[in-house]
């Protein structure tokens, strides 16, 4: 429902709460010095925001990310007019209310938005569809929270067996399970008792603070995005944006693995690279074998996944983008000044998951 009897005053407050909140969420994305891996170079893009899950009932999302798996809320946003927000994300005459997440030992946060007042049609994207996402999470005493996971309402288990189980990969023995939240998002949880291993941001695990004991997740290990066609997604990261994604090379046809993921039957390859200016690690997946749809998902509806890039030109960028065939997202088909620090402005990438190209003026 629309509230057109806000004062200005009230407008403005929410303005500055919007730009407040992406401010946040774009300072977890500054280089770290910890010991590990270095930074990736930058290129056209220098770093990493959030990203964007668009959800039917935040509510009821919230009541799965923060309540059965204890992730945080750092920042929240009520529904309100916001032109500037409007245009970048071409919602005009919607509003959105946000819930942001942080994602321990993970330089990369999770912002679950609801909008109303708008049109919204809900992609209930499957796992092996070009423009669904992924984040996997190492949680404590996997088989001991699994029972909250699947009562939950909404909430589809992917792995074969509807549960949790012990599968050999090149990476060693993992006990691990799939789901999908109510909109559709995956979440794949990898069982980790201790903190161990590489983590988002370079460091070992081991070597960082234990998270909050009302939080079963330990850390999160980086974000994956299903693909139609790698070797055409890996082209335009790498040629458009400056980044450095290595092809896969090969199908794997590993099928504990795909049934441990909900994909049966199906060959997968991955493409890896880290996000420029930190260590979090980005996948490309593409299935075959498998039955994909395609998603259309807009900026409002349910299901959709915006990710967030730090860029060093926004402008030119996005002009650089628009004369090679990308779909400018944004009213205008030109960045939106937020506030004075901050432009921003959406595309769309091959496999239509959004990208909201952020620059922020040095300060």
């Amino acid at each position: 429902m629309f509230r057109p009897d806000w004062s200005r005053m009230r407008a403005s407050a929410l303005a500055r709460r919007w730009c407040l909140a992406i401010v946040w969420a774009l300072m977890v994305t500054l280089p770290l010095t910890a010991q590990g891996p270095q930074p990736a170079p930058a290129g056209d893009v220098i770093g990493v925001g959030n990203f964007a899950h668009i959800v039917s009932d935040l509510d009821r999302s919230l009541g799965f990310y923060r309540d059965v798996l204890g992730l945080t809320v750092t920042n929240t946003i009520p529904f309100g007019p916001n032109d500037a927000v409007a245009k970048f994300g071409h919602t005009e005459g919607g509003q959105s209310r946000v819930a942001v997440l942080s994602v321990p030992g993970l330089a990369m946060g999770v912002e679950l938005i609801e909008y109303k007042g708008i049109s919204r049609t809900p992609q209930r994207p499957h796992f092996v569809d070009p423009g669904a996402a992924n984040m996997a999470l190492r949680v404590r005493n996997l088989d001991a929270l699994f029972p909250k996971i699947e009562k939950y309402p909404g909430i589809t288990v992917l792995t074969a067996g509807g549960k949790p189980r012990t599968i050999t990969t090149p990476n060693g023995v993992l006990h691990a399970v799939f789901v999908q939240d109510p909109d559709g998002f995956v979440v794949e949880m990898l069982d980790a008792p201790e903190p161990s291993g590489r983590d988002g941001r370079g460091s070992s695990a081991s070597n960082e603070k234990p998270s909050s004991t009302a939080s079963s997740v330990v850390s999160g290990s980086g974000f994956e995005a299903t693909v139609r066609d790698s070797a055409q997604t890996v082209k335009f990261y790498n040629e458009l944006l400056g980044m450095n994604f290595q092809l896969g090379a090969a199908f794997n046809d590993n099928q504990e693995m795909a049934a441990t993921a909900g994909a049966p039957g199906a060959s997968f390859r991955q493409s890896r690279t880290q996000f420029p200016g930190t260590a979090v690690p980005f996948t490309l997946i593409e299935f075959k074998n498998a039955p994909r749809k395609e998603l259309s998902g807009r900026t409002q509806d349910p299901g959709t996944t915006v990710l967030q890039l730090v860029v060093r030109d926004v402008a030119a960028l996005t002009a650089k983008l628009k004369t090679a065939g990308v779909p400018i997202v944004t009213t205008g088909g030109a960045p939106v000044q937020v506030s004075p620090t901050l432009k921003i402005a959406i595309v769309k990438a091959p496999d239509n998951m959004l990208l909201e190209l952020v620059e922020r003026a040095a300060r």
